[in-house]
């Protein structure tokens, strides 16, 4: 008869395999998860603005990132938490023309963002203080949590905006911004022959041969007589 001893859990002589640590809630993403994460992002959803040397930059608005996470991850299936306080940090910044130095307050703020199946996502959001009232304080704090918000969505990939930046990305907007004219004038009436007949009548080119900086003052000035009343009845801005 043989006996064995018992030493920090483990039988002397005995070596069990080890059984590898897992958490039921961190081990995946559900197939249907998965699918809608590779799915390429509606075009439709991705907004414009002018940036530095007249440049236009597309980007996701806070709402729509909201809207992507529930309809990616599911209603009540994710979440997101300030991680610490948000901060208002002071500096200055120089002018490379002139050299004056000019004072800037802005708000920044943490946030990790939760879901079921992969490891928390953390990132940084920044948002300049642009007037010195209750309503400017208010809306530069919360554009630091929105801010930080959306780049830590933006590690789950181009669902979330990721494929817009970076090098390069800028001269992927063309399409986008196509598209974008295309419903701006079918929500004023025209289709999209009447368009591309306008937009060749105005430039002496056809829709697609059109750069990022053509298109952009064309989407613009579209989008201001949408939303201007007793619209003319010609696409001449189509």
């Amino acid at each position: 008869m043989t006996s064995t001893t018992t030493i920090n859990g483990r039988r002397n002589g005995v070596h069990p395999e080890p059984v590898p640590e897992r958490d039921p809630l961190w081990d995946s993403f559900p197939p249907a998860v998965t699918q809608r994460l590779g799915e390429p992002l509606d075009e439709g959803l991705v907004s414009h603005r002018k940036g530095r040397g007249n440049r236009s930059f597309a980007y996701l608005e806070g709402r729509t990132v909201i809207d992507q996470a529930n309809r990616v991850f599911g209603h009540g299936a994710w979440g997101y938490d300030l991680v610490g306080d948000v901060t208002l940090r002071e500096g200055e910044s120089v002018d490379a023309q002139t050299g004056e130095v000019k004072p800037w307050r802005a708000y920044a703020a943490t946030v990790r963002v939760t879901v079921p199946g992969s490891r928390p996502r953390t990132d940084v959001g920044f948002q300049a203080l642009a007037e010195e009232t209750a309503e400017g304080h208010e809306t530069a704090y919360k554009g630091a949590v929105t801010d930080a918000l959306k780049r830590a969505l933006r590690s789950y990939g181009d669902q979330f905006g990721n494929g817009l930046y970076g090098d390069g990305a800028t001269g992927d907007l063309a399409p986008s911004l196509r598209k974008t004219l295309l419903g701006l004038s079918a929500c004023r009436g025209f289709d999209e022959a009447q368009v591309r007949a306008a937009v060749r009548d105005r430039t002496g080119k056809d829709l697609e041969e059109l750069p990022v900086t053509a298109l952009t003052p064309l989407v613009e000035s579209t989008a201001r007589k949408l939303g201007q009343d007793g619209a003319e009845p010609t696409p001449k801005a189509a």
